[in-house]
């Protein structure tokens, strides 16, 4: 079946109606959140200079709190409000569990002197906690909540989004480093 969908000022035909052309899924937002992470990691792998190394690290440390704070906050509440089983309580619990590791994984690595293979283990380490953390919440969590709250789940997508906007625009990117202070941690 086709039918007109209106976009702004023009028509566009597709088997899509306007509701579903704007429905993002929440997988779809977790997924995204946890590629832009693995890649902001592997720039950070990548990166040479002083520049490349802070803009990378700045973008891993925004988003991973503004992800994982976003998702415990929509999360919890949530699935408080829905009276979930004990058992996705305890799903969720690992993943709030592993958004901890993670933020003492980059702390870590934040204390290590960059490009030092130390501080290349560290960022490979929280490459791989991000990676695991990513699977289990595709392939464990969101498949429960679909199926144990399948009204909630369909909620969370624009209450993540929301959220993970208000996380981002409350954080600061890092202050300047100044050229002395770094000659000092690579010495």
């Amino acid at each position: 079946m086709t039918s007109r969908v209106t976009v702004g000022t023009s028509e566009c035909e597709g088997i899509h109606t306007a509701a579903t052309l704007l429905m993002i899924d929440f997988l779809m937002l977790l997924q995204r959140d946890h590629r832009d992470l693995e890649s902001g990691l592997d720039e950070l792998l990548k990166a040479e200079t002083v520049v490349a190394i802070r803009t990378a690290l700045d973008g891993v440390r925004l988003g991973l709190t503004a992800h994982a704070e976003a998702e415990d906050i929509v999360l919890y509440s949530a699935l408080a409000e829905a009276g979930t089983p004990e058992y996705l309580e305890h799903l969720i619990g690992h993943t709030r569990d592993a958004h901890l590791a993670q933020e003492g994984a980059l702390a870590f690595l934040v204390c290590a002197i960059p490009g030092s293979q130390m501080w290349k283990d560290r960022a490979h380490k929280l490459r791989d906690l991000v990676h695991l953390h990513a699977l289990y919440e595709e392939h464990e969590v969101v498949p429960a909540i679909r199926e144990v709250a399948p009204a909630v789940y369909d909620t969370l997508a624009g209450s993540f989004a929301t959220e993970r906007l208000r996380q981002l625009a409350m954080l600061q990117p890092s202050l300047p480093i100044f050229v002395p202070e770094l000659a000092r941690a690579f010495a």
